[in-house]
């Protein structure tokens, strides 16, 4: 989708060169390039050995370093630039549909804390009219938490306070990344400093827009920033997922009857089967009233419809009882989908320290989706050294792997040393094969609860 590179600290006769190739390989539409130190005389010749299917923006007419450089594919997006500041450049990123996909805020925040509380300033006038997806990417040149850097002085609540309070009240929330944590260097042999300076952040709509996009930390070849990629995880098969109990089921009137019922059906094995079987019949029984909680969303959303027409056909009278009544039917109907909806969202997210209001649900909604995102396996090395992309061939190279860890089944073991393994000791192969009484699975098991 998106990638930003601080070029500081590169050779200016190899700068060129290694933007060049960072370019080809990044294989994303938009590339931002911060402090490139490009006099303005300069800059389209430099831009023209980058060929004719990029188009630019910069902030020359802010800063005669031109700090920031917007570049994009003409062929693939159309950037709309909105505002341009001493400190970041705002753009509108549309389809080839004329479709408004994402805002976009890159920026290269100043040195120092008086003049990047300028930059903050003009994100939150940004923030307060913003009703679409939209990230604020680049270089900030400020920590935002006490773990954000390692080396030299300690960090202090002055020097993160701004930023946090900023993307508090823009609703901007910081995505998780891959890759190295720290995003810059000074490159020291001695007294080395590593800090997290470079990042990407963005409002709930961006994250429920575009769940399936993760930000990357690249390495960071010859510069001492680290450039910070932005791309959409290859299109997974949808995976058949369990029964999943929900928390709000158990409230429904008749979910003790049914529970009751169907545990009292008498079933045949173990104590272990019996329980299986047991929760299996319960789980197909339960199915109905789970299927009550599904596509909450739709049932809220004609819950407030059917509320607005309640309230018109009051209106008409009133002192209608019959219409007073719908009213008061209609309000608790959407309170309680409601209500069900903000457990759901809990559990899901496993966050209970937010409370009630819809304000609420779409940090839930980005919760869910982040957790999601880091639990997915989009790319893995296998033992031969090959990246694989393929799901399929991913399952295939994790079960390989642990089938070498669990060994191969043997066919000349007679028997078990119990003793043995209360002890906790690995059973020889020369004294495994010399066991000639077999045991049962339930003696293993007695013998495994002792160790």
């Amino acid at each position: 989708m998106i990638s930003t590179w601080n070029v500081r600290g590169m050779n200016k006769d190899i700068r060129h060169r290694e933007v060049s190739s960072y370019l080809h390989s990044m294989q994303v539409p938009i590339i931002a390039l911060l402090e490139t130190r490009v006099k303005q005389d300069k800059a389209d010749r430099i831009r023209s050995k980058f060929g004719n299917k990029w188009s630019f923006t910069d902030n020359y007419s802010h800063h005669y370093n031109g700090r920031i450089w917007i570049m994009w594919k003409t062929h693939e997006i159309k950037i709309k630039v909105l505002q341009i500041e001493e400190q970041f450049i705002h753009v509108e990123v549309i389809s080839m549909d004329n479709k408004t996909q994402y805002y976009a805020t890159i920026v290269y925040a100043m040195n120092q804390i008086e003049r990047r509380k300028i930059l903050w300033e003009q994100i939150d006038k940004i923030g307060e009219h913003m009703d679409k997806p939209w990230i604020v990417m680049g270089d900030y040149n400020n920590v935002l938490t006490c773990q954000d850097r390692i080396g030299g002085n300690p960090v202090t609540l002055n020097e993160y306070k701004d930023l946090a309070e900023m993307m508090q009240r823009s609703g901007l929330y910081e995505a998780a990344s891959r890759g190295c944590h720290y995003t810059w260097s000074n490159k020291h042999l001695t007294g080395a400093i590593y800090s997290r300076i470079d990042r990407l952040i963005g409002n709930a709509l961006w994250f429920q827009d575009y769940p399936d996009v993760i930000v990357e930390v690249l390495p960071p070849s010859i510069s001492d920033h680290a450039p910070i990629r932005v791309r959409s995880l290859s299109v997974q098969s949808k995976r058949k997922y369990h029964f999943k109990f929900l928390n709000c089921v158990a409230s429904k009137e008749n979910f003790q009857d049914i529970v009751r019922r169907s545990w009292s059906i008498s079933t045949q094995g173990g104590p272990m089967q019996r329980l299986w079987a047991k929760l299996k019949r319960l789980q197909c029984d339960l199915r109905p009233l789970k299927r009550e909680c599904s596509d909450i969303r739709t049932k809220i959303l004609k819950a407030r419809d059917d509320l607005e027409k309640a309230h018109q056909g009051l209106q008409a009278n009133l002192f209608d009882t019959a219409a007073a009544e719908l009213v008061y039917q209609c309000t608790n109907k959407l309170l309680e989908l409601n209500q069900t909806e903000e457990n759901i969202l809990k559990q899901k997210a496993k966050v209970d320290w937010l409370r009630l209001g819809d304000g609420n649900n779409a940090y839930f909604h980005t919760s869910i989706r982040e957790r999601h995102k880091h639990k997915s396996m989009s790319t893995l090395t296998s033992s031969k050294g090959e990246v694989l992309t393929n799901r399929e061939d991913i399952v295939k190279e994790v079960l390989e792997f642990y089938k070498q860890l669990l060994g191969k089944a043997s066919k000349d073991l007679t028997g078990v040393d119990k003793p043995c393994i209360m002890r906790g000791k690995m059973l020889s192969r020369e004294d495994a094969l010399s066991l000639i009484a077999p045991v049962t699975e339930l003696e293993i098991w007695e013998a495994l609860k002792g160790i």
